[in-house]
Formats: structure tokens, sequence, C-alpha cells
């Protein structure tokens, strides 16, 4: 999926957050602190929002199936912003939230907010 603006269409996310974390054992020590072993880093994590609006130039039902696809077949992308990839590798969408914000009375969606949690594949 192609994030962009332009005066035809609007495809595009908010509030992005992403995880960074590294694993750790921990080793019991009797009458010390426990010492703590570095394992490795843990895979990223990112989560964020998108809305699609009709009126914005995008089909909602359109685009909540395609992101629904690529969570339940497991679709392994790139994650680019500006040019630059997000984290070492490819990811995997794992969650995807769906607020139905505007339905007309013949199941028309004009609008929907979506939450995509994806994580690192590598």
């Amino acid at each position: 999926m192609i994030f962009e603006t332009n005066d035809r269409r609007i495809c595009t996310f908010n509030n992005l957050k992403r995880t960074i974390s590294a694993s750790y054992s921990e080793h019991k020590r009797y009458r010390k602190k426990s010492e703590l072993e570095f394992e490795g880093p843990q895979n990223q994590g990112v989560t964020f929002e998108m809305k699609f609006i009709a009126g914005h130039g995008v089909r909602p039902w359109s685009m909540v199936h395609k992101i629904t696809l690529m969570c339940e077949q497991g679709v392994v992308n790139s994650f680019v912003l500006g040019g630059h990839k997000v984290g070492g590798g490819k990811w995997v969408i794992t969650g995807i939230d769906e607020d139905y914000k505007e339905v007309w009375n013949h199941g028309e969606l004009v609008s929907v907010a979506i939450t995509v949690t994806a994580k690192e594949y590598l």
C-alpha cells in the first residue's frame, strides 16, 4: 500500500508508534542482585491509524478489504517512510482494529478508521 496525498486522493496514516526492545536473561545470584545477560534485539513493532473517507478519493470497503487480506494471508512488505526503511527488514500486519464511522442506509461505507499493528518479520 502506498501512502499518498494529492489533489485527487488522501491515503495517509496518523499516530505512528514504534516499539524497539531487547531480550535479556536474568540469572539469580545468592545474596546478590540478579545479573542480566543480553540475548539480542526483539522484533520491532509499530501501530498506526488510518482513515478512509469516500470523499477523499478512496473506496473505504476496498481499502479495508485490501489490508484485511494482507493480514490474513501473511503478506510480507517493506515499510518505508520518506524514502527510509523502518527497521532492519520486512514487516507483516499482525492485527487490525476497525471503527466504522459512517455507514449509509444501504450499507454503503462512507468513513472508516482503522488501527494497524505490524511486526518486523526479518
